[in-house]
């Protein structure tokens, strides 16, 4: 079972009420804030890695990230998410991003489709594909895309690494084509609460190394870390997630 459900079968402990106080309590905390400035992959994700997770048919995910840089107000964003599993190894999604808490807003939407062709007992391989469109057309950015491959190795039942490629067109990561490698962990520490981080490679904008926390109650599952940009300590940020299965 992958490390992520089975955190989240057995965190269903915890009583109807003091989920939903929490539930207020953190959606207060992340609407103080806002989400990443970088494309974020409509589809399950450590924090900017797709994990690899794969919702089953049926099921539905949604999840709001709020990304801010301590004392730089302006870089303030809320990106919303919905996924959906389709069956077959299959699940797709839908950001809504580019919301800036403070000056113009530059919306975008990203659509992204998850495949997980092998999946045994200890290794899964998933690969993806996305694009990026800006909802006020050309003269905020043009089209672009990003693919990406790679393998997960859980050689325990508490442990789960993450290793693979990726590609991105012009103007999803950077002016130019870029790509690069990506990276992962997932330590599961107790019955609801998760270590994890990714990586992406590269000085792009999705260029970055975020280590944090996961933490569920029931259906709701809370994501809190700090975005390291590679190369340049102007670009680390706050990142607070708030998710919901169905």
């Amino acid at each position: 079972m992958a490390i992520r459900e089975e955190v989240r079968r057995r965190g269903r402990g915890v009583g109807e009420g003091s989920t939903r106080g929490v539930a207020v309590l953190l959606t207060g905390l992340a609407l103080a804030g806002c989400a990443f400035i970088a494309p974020a992959a409509a589809q399950q994700t450590l924090f900017n890695v797709p994990s690899a997770d794969v919702l089953p048919a049926g099921k539905l995910y949604l999840e709001e990230d709020n990304f801010w840089r301590p004392g730089r107000l302006e870089d303030t964003y809320v990106t919303l998410r919905a996924v959906a599993g389709l069956g077959s190894a299959i699940e797709a999604g839908v950001n809504v991003g580019g919301l800036a808490a403070q000056g113009r807003s530059a919306p975008a939407a990203i659509l992204a489709v998850k495949w997980q062709p092998v999946h045994a007992s200890r290794w899964a391989v998933t690969t993806g594909i996305s694009g990026q469109f800006f909802l006020r057309g050309s003269r905020e950015g043009s089209p672009s895309a990003h693919a990406y491959a790679h393998a997960a190795w859980t050689p325990g039942e508490k442990t789960r690494f993450t290793g693979g490629v990726w590609y991105a067109t012009s103007g999803y990561a950077d002016a130019g084509v870029t790509k690069g490698v990506l990276g992962g962990i997932e330590q599961r520490l107790s019955s609801t609460l998760l270590f994890q981080a990714d990586w992406y490679s590269g000085r792009n904008g999705l260029g970055t190394f975020t280590p944090g926390f996961s933490w569920t109650i029931e259906q709701w599952v809370v994501y809190a870390g700090y975005s390291v940009k590679n190369g340049d300590s102007n670009g680390n940020a706050v990142l607070v997630e708030l998710g919901r299965y169905w």
